[in-house]
């Protein structure tokens, strides 16, 4: 698969995986469960208590099997792999991400090179972390903590979609590296909801007001800083907002003056929507007390109704896409409406 998608994130994450008929809602169960982690731990003790020659990996294989190993870092398993030889506990954890072809033997391989892999194990590690949403949490401890965590990283995160894409930019965020900065200034949000969760995090660890306050800036910056701000508008109770954003006033203004040049799409009506609706007060929060409110208000309803723009929407409309064109006739009826309400 990763051959077949060497630049994207695999489709559906790589699901169904081969064996999905096999585990069921059956998965779900209180037997299935180790959510604290003592069965895993136990067992890695159980493991490197034999002696060498009486370990049976395969029996160990079957046995966590058996039941779901968390994909999140566990404070029992790191002290229970703590308690092993590294050497031996890492060969372990290579051996299972490598030849395992089950789900919960890989994920307590990956939960051992999270701990004790070595630059040696980025390549499987970022293989195995292709299937992001089940890999992706355990891959990004693994690879921030080894060298060319950035690049690596980065690597990863442009092959992950949904969950999986969320660990990992969190995870670049985190290392507040300035090495990631033009990458974070343009690449993080793809539009998926779950951007929410790491939206304001982006906009904390990237100097977008200095790069957008560019006069150069280019194309791609401009249009990830609306889907960043776009994001940062509802994405209350997952990250901070917009309102926690204190170069919001700045990077708005920023941001209309560039797009303003640019050609119109409907990528780019979207954000102009968000946040001209963030600025009408629209969006479960009043607008905000800036001194250029009244302005931006403006400048952003003009841009949208400007002929060129709106006709992206009126083609929008018939487009054939239903939610697309639903979505279209919506804002225009809203632009419409709100001209009508200001005598326009």
């Amino acid at each position: 698969m990763a051959r077949q998608y060497p630049d994207v994130p695999l489709p559906g994450d790589g699901k169904p995986y081969p064996n999905a008929d096999e585990r069921d809602v059956s998965q779900l169960s209180d037997e299935r469960s180790d959510s604290d982690c003592t069965r895993t731990s136990q067992l890695i003790d159980d493991y490197f208590a034999t002696p060498t020659q009486h370990r049976d990996i395969a029996q160990l294989h079957r046995t966590v099997s058996e039941y779901n190993v968390p994909i999140h870092r566990s404070p029992a398993i790191v002290e229970a792999i703590g308690r092993a030889d590294p050497d031996q506990v890492r060969q372990l954890g290579r051996h299972l991400a490598r030849t395992s072809t089950d789900p919960e033997p890989t994920v307590l391989g990956m939960a051992i090179l999270a701990e004790v892999g070595t630059a040696e194990d980025v390549s499987l590690i970022q293989t195995i972390g292709l299937l992001s949403n089940t890999f992706g949490p355990l891959s990004a401890k693994a690879l921030a903590r080894l060298p060319d965590a950035t690049t690596n990283l980065i690597w990863l995160a442009d092959r992950a979609a949904g969950w999986g894409r969320v660990y990992l930019v969190e995870a670049i965020c985190r290392l507040g590296d300035p090495a990631a900065e033009p990458w974070l200034l343009r690449k993080p949000c793809d539009g998926d909801y779950l951007n929410g969760y790491f939206a304001h995090k982006v906009a904390e660890a990237a100097p977008v007001h200095e790069a957008i306050a560019q006069p150069d800036a280019d194309e791609e910056l401009v249009d990830h800083t609306g889907r960043l701000l776009s994001t940062l508008v509802w994405s209350q109770g997952m990250s901070g907002t917009i309102w926690d954003y204190d170069h919001a006033e700045q990077v708005l203004a920023e941001y209309l003056s560039h797009v303003t040049r640019l050609a119109p799409n409907l990528s780019r009506v979207g954000s102009l929507w968000t946040l001209a609706r963030f600025l009408d007060g629209h969006a479960d929060f009043p607008p905000p007390d800036w001194a250029t409110l009244e302005s931006l208000r403006t400048r952003y309803r003009s841009l949208l109704t400007a002929p060129s723009w709106r006709s992206v929407l009126t083609a929008a409309t018939n487009s054939g896409r239903e939610r697309t064109s639903e979505w279209a006739s919506y804002v225009l009826r809203e632009l419409d409406r709100c001209a009508t309400d200001r005598g326009e």
